[in-house]
């Protein structure tokens, strides 16, 4: 079995992002995001802290010879970028704070976003928790079997937990922790082995995620007149760090990596 812990930088594409809500039922078209990786180097080491950077934790079994199963989750943070000039389709009640309001099309031209009246982020977060199956080869071994080079590749797929801050007509929302969709994945990376105990493993991967009814704010005990419609593709790049362990040695360990 493994367990690995480590970080992650995360990008998206351009998406539309749907809001429905008592007031208003409009869409941004194609709107631009990032993510948004803590910027102290002691949040990373700090026990208190481990959880608040983008952060990737993950356990797995080897259940035959170079294939694993395993469970964990990443954790994503998408932001919606400030200011930035974007189409705008919909409707916003006229009684809004904001100079956004009425009816709106492409025929309007692009509008900006002022972060003030409309802010979208998920940021503690977005929380894919995944089952994969991971395969592992040698690409290189020493003689005394005390380092090897391992590829990977992978797939995943499960729901994903969001929590999500919004602004809207200057108010400030936090939802709670709750279901905002699914995501399915699809993984390639490189596993460094040291005395068939610990491991560093860098690691790409790719995958779409559906957010059908993200909730943007909670409104006494409703919690779904109030939603973002989302989906998108991501990228990830991933550094982490892990322990091999053994369950029990049976015919020379056929589950075992490539050491023997």
């Amino acid at each position: 079995m493994y367990f690995y812990w480590g970080y992650n930088r995360a990008a998206f594409t351009r998406s539309d992002i749907h809001f429905v809500g008592e007031d208003y039922d409009f869409t941004i078209v194609k709107a631009a995001a990032r993510d948004r990786p803590a910027t102290k180097f002691k949040t990373y080491v700090t026990p208190s802290t481990l959880t608040v950077p983008q952060f990737n934790v993950r356990l797995g079994w080897y259940y035959k010879h170079r294939w694993d199963w395993s469970i964990g989750y990443d954790h994503m943070k998408y932001v919606m970028r400030d200011w930035q000039q974007v189409y705008l389709n919909g409707y916003i009640d006229p009684s809004s704070n904001s100079e956004l309001n009425g009816e709106f099309t492409n025929e309007d031209g692009k509008l900006f976003i002022d972060p003030n009246f409309i802010h979208y982020e998920n940021t503690n977060g977005l929380n894919y928790i995944s089952v994969q199956l991971n395969n592992t080869a040698p690409m290189y071994k020493t003689n005394d079997r005390k380092f090897a080079v391992q590829r990977r590749v992978g797939g995943g797929i499960g729901p994903v937990i969001t929590q999500t801050d919004f602004v809207w007509d200057s108010e400030q929302y936090h939802s709670g922790m709750k279901l905002g969709g699914w995501g399915i994945s699809a993984h390639m990376g490189v596993r460094f082995d040291f005395f068939n105990r610990f491991f560093i493993e860098n690691t790409f991967s790719g995958g779409f995620i559906h957010l059908p009814r993200n909730a943007t704010i909670v409104r006494g005990s409703t919690r779904d007149n109030d939603y973002a419609n989302h989906k998108f593709v991501y990228g990830q790049w991933q550094i982490t760090a892990g322990v091999l362990w053994y369950l029990r040695n049976k015919n020379g360990c056929g589950t075992c990596p490539d050491w023997h």
